[in-house]
């Protein structure tokens, strides 16, 4: 059964998401535009989007299924066996690249994941001396760091910073999709919004994300950063993340994930597609005009996080389409949506 996830399925999606939602961009399933196919024997649901190119349509999956791990290779098996398009998957981990890769699918590496394990993450040490330097920005620019909701926050002045943002990087005029999500202004189900304050001014913003496993917290996804594209407000991010933490440590919360450096490290796979790794290498170095990879790659490096390998995998399409569904389904370059 495929259907778009409308507000009558949302109690059972939250449940499911609870239960699967183990991989640290599972909450990017609540975006509009997705498609969502629940399994007829009960063992999951997978959400994915629909793209259209120049030689025909293609399906997105940009996340891992919700299901069990011992139902994902039946799961994936019978979603593919329901759909008449090609399907990639991008930004899966090693467990869905498992499952395809006996199913002929090609496997690409597409970045870096990075998790810190909050027990053990502490700032001492000479390759933590930038963090360190952004922990004393609260005493260096007199602000404070505050969990708020909604209500409690200029909503006029957090529109404002997320539009001055986008207007710094490359890409400025819209905000990419499915393997990030876009900030919601509002209160959200279960997500941790945390403000860097000067007095009554914003100078940043992070948004963080939940997973879970077997209906337990496991985490959280510093989803969506963003400051003041002013000189005084360099560090401001790295405060907010470092000031969550510290509420994070205190709760008992076992890790933060900073997301996936988008094409960081990529390194050949046993049967992947040549031409795709050396298109992801070629974008990596000279790409970074429309998405700063390196940026965001150097970024995370500053946390010494433990990085693992998310993965596109594609079968029976053309480099060609693939990219083209990829570079405007997730608004890299515009979009054309289904």
């Amino acid at each position: 059964m495929v259907t778009t996830i409308n507000d009558s399925q949302h109690v059972a999606l939250y449940q499911a998401f609870e239960q699967h939602g183990r991989q640290s961009s599972a909450y990017f399933i609540f975006q509009k535009n997705v498609h969502h196919f629940v399994s007829k024997n009960e063992m999951g649901s997978v959400c994915y989007a629909r793209q259209i190119t120049p030689l025909g349509r293609v399906n997105i999956v940009f996340t891992n299924p919700l299901c069990a791990r011992s139902n994902m290779s039946a799961l994936l098996t019978e979603f593919l066996a329901s759909q008449c398009l090609p399907t990639l998957f991008v930004a899966v981990d090693q467990e869905v690249a498992d499952v395809l890769r006996p199913l002929g699918y090609y496997i690409n590496q597409t970045g870096s994941e990075s998790r810190i394990p909050l027990k053990s993450f502490a700032l001492h040490g000479p390759k933590k001396k930038q963090l360190r330097h952004a922990s004393n920005f609260g005493r260096r620019q007199n602000c404070l760091v505050k969990e708020l909701n909604w209500g409690d926050v200029d909503a006029e002045q957090v529109r404002n910073l997320s539009a001055l943002w986008r207007k710094s990087k490359g890409v400025s005029s819209r905000e990419m999709q499915y393997v990030t999500r876009p900030p919601v202004f509002g209160d959200e189900w279960r997500v941790r919004k945390f403000y860097c304050m000067q007095g009554l001014k914003i100078l940043a913003y992070v948004f963080f994300d939940p997973y879970f496993k077997d209906g337990k917290l496991v985490g959280y996804c510093a989803n969506i950063l963003r400051a003041l594209p002013e000189r005084e407000c360099n560090g401001a991010i790295d405060y907010t993340i470092l000031e969550a933490i510290k509420v994070f440590q205190a709760e008992g919360i076992p890790e933060l994930s900073l997301g996936v450096a988008p094409l960081s490290n990529i390194q050949k796979d046993q049967n992947d597609r040549k031409g795709a790794r050396w298109f992801s290498q070629l974008f990596y170095n000279y790409g970074n005009r429309l998405y700063a990879c390196k940026a965001v790659a150097y970024h995370k490096s500053r946390y010494r996080p433990i990085e693992t390998s998310w993965y596109l995998c594609t079968k029976d399409v053309s480099l060609f389409k693939a990219y083209w569904g990829l570079l405007f389904g997730l608004k890299v370059l515009g979009s054309k949506e289904l």
